[in-house]
């Protein structure tokens, strides 16, 4: 412990008494650091971090495609809901759901707000229960009962101030009454939409559905121990089922439905949920380590620019009876104090850029609610400040804990130029560094 105390107080001093090159090492290494904070942030909040359902491994997003006709993505037709719902052997419960948009009247100044329309069990389906009130039955799903309407927790605060009593009224939407049963809790989130404020039940009539209408995107809970392929098999069987079981629209038959061939395109819903983000943000994770890989390059260059003007000093520790362990752990303590507080400053200005990001709210971007500093990345951050503590010392560890007594002081007591040997090493990080800037630009093209 003594020895990490007087280490310590000897990095501080020797960086205190160099101020310029205390600043820009710590500033190149903030950047770098707090450059990759941000980045794995996103991709852990977007791309590892499970869904916030229960047991998300079991949801997946029911699409189709119709090679017949060269469509590669079909969505879901309430013959397919039926179909689905009432024959599948894999699934637990299908769910249809869509965006909308609603006139809002009798609340005093009328407004449009976006809705969500949803069967009885999509809500259920992701474990979502309400805060007040209850969700929708098979009953209100149903196009003979009265309308309801569910409230999300924003549109109860701000329309109802937060009144318990809102259950039970009248909401007049698009000039018909619905009943509010239920409101949301606070935490509610369907999907990657944000900006919902009603939500209200699909009502399909089975008596009435006929062929096509594919407007509805449908997502399903798996039985445990159902796998993805178990289920496309099982759509698959039930396809045609829901071709035959129910009427063509008038002027077409069910041959042209059968020769669409259908196919089930089923992907679990975090697929669903974050698109084809997941690539860009991988090349975007490979390329800002390049950037930090160019700032241990630079950081590694200034302290071999140091370490070379320390050479008389290390000399003469080593002449006094310092062997080469404790040179060696000298200049790693000092990389190690650099990097630790190059991170905890590139900790803050990560912060700061995940606030500014969150604020920002870029449509393209899905998950923005699940992306912030949590224990991964806080462990991510560490990892990084101890490997970029060993990347930046190990060339002056290794050029000057080992050098000869009478080298050193020599050299220190005479004003000889630099040799070739000894600019070989520098020389040698400006290539990695140049190197590694085209990587990134080739990255970044």
């Amino acid at each position: 412990m003594a020895f990490f105390d007087d280490q310590f107080k000897q990095v501080f001093r020797r960086l205190a008494r160099a101020p310029l090159f205390s600043t820009i090492t710590l500033i190149t290494l903030a950047v770098g650091i707090g450059a990759n904070t941000v980045v794995f942030s996103v991709v852990e909040g977007v791309l590892l971090k499970p869904l916030n359902y229960p047991h998300p491994e079991q949801l997946i997003g029911v699409w189709h495609r119709a090679l017949g006709v060269n469509l590669p993505e079909v969505n879901l037709g309430a013959f397919l809901y039926f179909t689905y719902r009432e024959q599948s052997t894999t699934f637990q419960d299908i769910g249809a759901y869509r965006g909308d948009s609603m006139s809002v009247t009798g609340l005093g100044q009328p407004e449009h707000v976006h809705g969500l329309d949803v069967t009885d069990g999509t809500l259920p389906l992701l474990g979502v229960k309400p805060m007040l009130g209850r969700l929708f039955t098979r009953e209100d799903d149903s196009p003979k009962s009265p309308q309801t309407v569910i409230l999300t927790y924003g549109y109860w605060q701000r329309r109802f101030g937060g009144n318990k009593s809102a259950i039970g009224r009248s909401l007049t939407l698009d000039g018909t009454a619905h009943e509010i049963i239920g409101v949301l809790a606070r935490d509610f989130r369907f999907m990657d939409e944000n900006d919902v404020a009603l939500v209200v039940p699909i009502r399909f009539d089975r008596s009435k559905t006929q062929l096509g209408n594919f407007s509805y995107e449908g997502l399903a809970r798996l039985k445990p121990g159902v796998t993805l392929e178990q289920a496309s098999a099982d759509v698959a069987r039930m396809i045609p089922m829901a071709i035959h079981g129910f009427p063509a629209p008038e002027g077409y038959s069910a041959a042209v439905f059968e020769s669409a061939r259908f196919e089930p395109t089923l992907r679990p819903l975090k697929k669903v949920v974050i698109g084809d983000v997941g690539n860009v943000l991988w090349v975007l994770m490979g390329s800002i380590l390049v950037v930090l890989l160019v700032a241990c390059a630079n950081v590694a260059n200034l302290l071999l620019v140091r370490v070379e003007g320390r050479r008389q000093e290390l000399a003469i520790r080593s002449a006094l009876g310092a062997g080469k362990k404790h040179i060696t752990l000298g200049l790693l303590f000092e990389s190690l104090v650099l990097s630790c507080a190059g991170s905890l400053i590139g900790l803050g200005l990560a912060f700061a850029g995940l606030r500014i990001l969150v604020a920002a709210a870029p449509t393209e971007l899905p998950r923005l609610q699940d992306i912030g500093i949590d224990l991964p990345v806080l462990l991510f951050t560490l990892g990084l400040a101890l490997f970029v503590s060993v990347v930046i010392s190990v060339i002056p560890v290794f050029k000057y804990s080992g050098m000869r007594v009478s080298t050193g002081l020599r050299e220190g007591g005479r004003a000889l130029s630099q040799s070739r040997e000894r600019h070989r090493a520098r020389q040698a990080l400006v290539v990695v560094q140049v190197a590694l800037a085209l990587v990134l630009l080739i990255c970044s093209g």
